[in-house]
């Protein structure tokens, strides 16, 4: 009888550290490629992996998820085919990832189903991101062309946009303006300061930089201490209230990973040994909506739903999950991860194996194909536990959650739980007023800073009936700008706001 079940079977990771010349300035496909041949290297075949491979994915670039956005040194049209020729792979199937950092584990997902009703054969997923050295050639006026012209099919999943109208006016478009109005709204809802939030968060975060300090593959493998990371200084300046430079995914990376499935019995075909067989027992994927239009900020339903769906799927509390890697672009995602489960934040178990994106490295969309990676790795050598990725896009806005272990599922790999999203899109939503005229209450906030200087307020505000409105300081109103950036509790103090041109302006002068 055939057996189906799916298995990761390699991994592979790299990183460029090395001082940069135009010899060595790799594109992010070439950084792929080489994670890649780690990965088929290392599945100790008795046979070349490359041409079984029949589907390659390819986690979407971060500067190619905006609608328009280019690399200006060019890219490939076609960069699943460009890894595939540079490993010697022919797949009948490239795909081309949509945006997001759920990506990774989602693509697992997805060829878990296709391998297990034998539509696929052998699959590698894969990712990079070469950021840092883009940024230094541009710098240094390195003439390079990454541009690749490759025929071919490819199935391109397209990128979308990730707000509304209403919320692109009021600058809900980039993460680090959008995830601290989830830290402050989270914060205030469990009676915190923002001086004792940033101790909670330094002291967590304290812990992920420890871990990336010991990993190989790491962009920054430096401890830093919760001292600096508590303290606002030249080397950890503000970005956007409550975050400082290090607390905040570090986007300059030049980092790759790439991940190898297949049926158990096509790893007996080609003599893969059973102690590389990494078994996904469950998974779920589950999609938020519009940040603006979420009751709550300070808690992700996604998370609850998704993460203890799976984890009821395979009879687990999250106490018996030895290894875990929890999404770490900012705080909140931890602490709301955490709360979404029930563990305590505190804890003594890691709840990074790769260090975290501010420490090991953001490497845009496919971060966790680096955690998949080293998770899949801790596990077989340590083949009697459990672990669990969790791995979100977007703001919070889209979740997918894996639990592996080197022991076979008692059950065939599932999905935990296919009505999952329905059960999602029937809980309410927010009632938003996109002309907003009148007194009301913040809800959450952040002050956004240039350099050291504060020079956008951006407020999360609510009227006396409860309807929800987006506003922003204006850009001559330094008397607001100094209120949010003073010590005193804004969140639940009254505000007027009025429209104006296309967006609400706040105020703190009720008069």
């Amino acid at each position: 009888m055939a057996n189906t079940t799916p298995i990761l079977v390699a991994s592979g990771q790299y990183v460029f550290r090395d001082v940069l010349t135009a010899d060595n300035a790799l594109a992010p496909v070439d950084i792929a490629a080489e994670a890649a041949k780690v990965a088929l290297a290392s599945a100790q075949a008795n046979t070349p992996l490359a041409a079984h491979i029949d589907t390659i994915a390819y986690i979407r670039g971060f500067i190619d998820s905006i609608p328009g956005g280019a690399c200006p040194l060019g890219a490939s049209n076609n960069v699943p085919r460009s890894l595939a020729k540079r490993i010697g792979a022919d797949p009948q199937n490239a795909i081309y990832g949509r945006e997001g950092g759920h990506s990774p584990q989602r693509f697992v997902n997805e060829f878990a189903e296709k391998i297990a009703a034998g539509e696929m054969t052998m699959g590698l997923i894969a990712g990079a991101e070469a950021t840092g050295i883009m940024k230094q050639a541009l710098k240094a006026g390195l003439a390079l062309d990454w541009s690749e012209q490759v025929d071919g099919q490819l199935d391109d999943r397209g990128c979308h946009l990730l707000f509304t109208d209403y919320e692109i006016n009021h600058g809900i478009t980039f993460p680090t303006q959008v995830y601290p109005l989830f830290e402050n709204a989270w914060r205030a809802r469990h009676g915190l300061s923002e001086a004792a939030h940033r101790t909670l968060a330094s002291k967590l975060f304290a812990k992920f930089s420890e871990v990336a300090a010991s990993n190989p593959y790491s962009q920054f493998p430096t401890v830093r201490s919760e001292a600096f990371l508590n303290e606002v200084s030249k080397e950890n300046y503000w970005v956007a209230r409550p975050y400082t430079k290090w607390m905040v995914a570090q986007d300059a990376v030049n980092q790759g990973a790439a991940l190898l499935m297949c049926s158990v019995d096509k790893a007996i075909e080609l003599g893969i040994p059973e102690s590389q067989w990494v078994y996904l027992h469950s998974y779920a994927d589950v999609d938020d909506r519009w940040v603006s239009e979420r009751p709550d900020l300070a808690v992700s339903e996604t998370m609850r739903l998704s993460l203890n769906a799976v984890l009821g799927s395979v009879g687990k509390s999250i106490d018996q999950i030895d290894i875990m890697d929890i999404y770490s672009c900012f705080p909140i995602a931890v602490l709301a991860a955490c709360e979404a489960m029930g563990l305590d934040w505190t804890t003594d178990k890691p709840l990074t194996v790769t260090g975290g994106l501010p420490f090991f490295g953001g490497a845009g969309n496919s971060y966790s194909t680096h955690a998949i990676a080293s998770l899949t790795d801790a596990l077989r050598s340590k083949p009697q536990d459990y672990g669990l990725i969790t791995a979100n896009g977007g703001f919070l806005s889209k979740q997918s959650v894996g639990v592996y272990s080197a022991q076979a599922p008692a059950k065939p790999c599932h999905n935990a739980d296919p009505n999952l999203q329905a059960k999602f899109n029937a809980l309410p939503r927010a009632e938003l007023v996109e002309q907003a005229e009148g007194v009301g209450s913040i809800e959450t906030y952040t002050l956004v800073y240039n350099r050291g200087v504060a020079t956008l307020g951006m407020v999360v505000g609510r009227f006396d009936d409860g309807r929800r409105f987006l506003a922003n300081t204006d850009a001559e109103d330094e008397s607001s700008l100094a209120t949010m950036a003073g010590e005193a509790e804004l969140i639940g103090r009254k505000v007027r706001v009025h429209h104006k041109a296309n967006k609400n302006i706040v105020s703190f002068n009720l008069d």
